[in-house]
């Protein structure tokens, strides 16, 4: 099959990715991407009840999960664990960067329902809140066993010969295999407990995607999980690395992006519809963000080119 390169992601109002990875019969999908290309400039925070490998093949990639943050260059790779709340962009904004990646449910790998390889093994890793990514470095043998499993993995998705699918749930389950027997001192048996501070980040994300086109104080996104307007920011911080209000504009260019991209909608529509009060301010905030104009943003998507010159299209912080 052909790993593929997205543009965006299609994301719930609690940041639960709702791409469809694979099929009912074979739930697994390859990516052969640069987040530098997505919509914004990287992979919005997103999660998924599915397990995800990346391995950068080419320049540095910034790996962010929860508040940890990787960033990972040639041949060394992060395992995503179910449920995980993630982002990966470039680590050099103006350099490009490229990264395989599988993505399947756990179910691929366990088996079938209630297996001893379900109970025993797959099931607890998903509840490991330890083990929410596993850092893999090629110089470390066992780490290195893990990436060539991968790398057998994809090399056999990819190549979509007969039997490929045999190849590629053998050599994830050896990929998994490698990771639990070297880290089953972490993986804790317990059910997952859901960090506090990821649950109110969901809730405040939902309320912000429901009610974008809305003028929002941050009052109002720190009601939507009852805690106060300091709290509020510290979340932000700590898990997204921004504040409320710029990620509510973030997620506002996104959604006007994708509107010029995608419908013949004039641009003083777009930002109304968008929750901007004044197409002077949409227009320079936009730009602040794309490094292009609205006008200029569409046409070269129409067009089939990257808008914005030398650095891709790639966003820049909101202030």
């Amino acid at each position: 099959m052909k790993a593929v390169q997205l543009l965006d992601l299609s994301i719930g109002p609690d940041l639960h990715e709702l791409t469809r990875h694979g099929t009912a019969l074979f739930p697994c999908a390859g990516y052969d991407e640069d987040p530098g290309k997505y919509l914004t400039g990287k992979i919005p925070w997103h999660w998924h009840e599915e397990f995800e490998f990346v391995q950068v093949v080419g320049g540095e990639t910034c790996v962010l999960c929860g508040n940890t943050e990787y960033v990972i260059s040639a041949d060394d790779g992060v395992f995503i664990n179910s449920n995980v709340m993630h982002k990966l962009k470039r680590a050099h904004p103006n350099e490009p960067t490229r990264i395989n990646s599988l993505v399947f449910k756990p179910e691929l790998v366990a088996g079938f329902p209630q297996s001893i390889v379900q109970q025993r093994y797959i099931q607890p890793l998903t509840r490991c809140a330890a083990l929410a990514d596993v850092f893999l470095h090629h110089d470390v043998p066992w780490q290195k066993e893990a990436l060539t499993h991968f790398e057998a993995a994809f090399s056999a998705f990819t190549g979509d010969l007969y039997g490929y699918e045999i190849i590629v749930q053998v050599e994830l389950m050896e990929m998994l295999h490698s990771i639990v027997f070297n880290q089953s001192d972490r993986i804790d048996q317990s059910d997952f407990v859901q960090n506090k501070d990821s649950a109110r980040i969901k809730q405040m994300i939902s309320f912000i995607q429901a009610h974008y086109a809305e003028a929002l104080s941050v009052s109002q996104i720190a009601e939507a999980s009852s805690i106060s307007e300091s709290e509020c920011y510290r979340c932000f911080r700590k898990l997204l690395d921004t504040s409320p209000i710029d990620y509510l504009l973030q997620y506002r260019i996104r959604v006007a992006a994708g509107m010029l991209a995608g419908s013949d909608r004039s641009v003083s529509d777009i930002c109304y519809a968008t929750g901007f009060n004044s197409p002077s301010y949409f227009a320079k905030v936009f730009h602040q963000a794309l490094q292009s104009s609205p006008r200029e943003y569409r046409k070269a998507r129409h067009s089939g080119v990257t808008p914005s010159g030398k650095d891709g299209g790639v966003p820049k912080h909101i202030g």
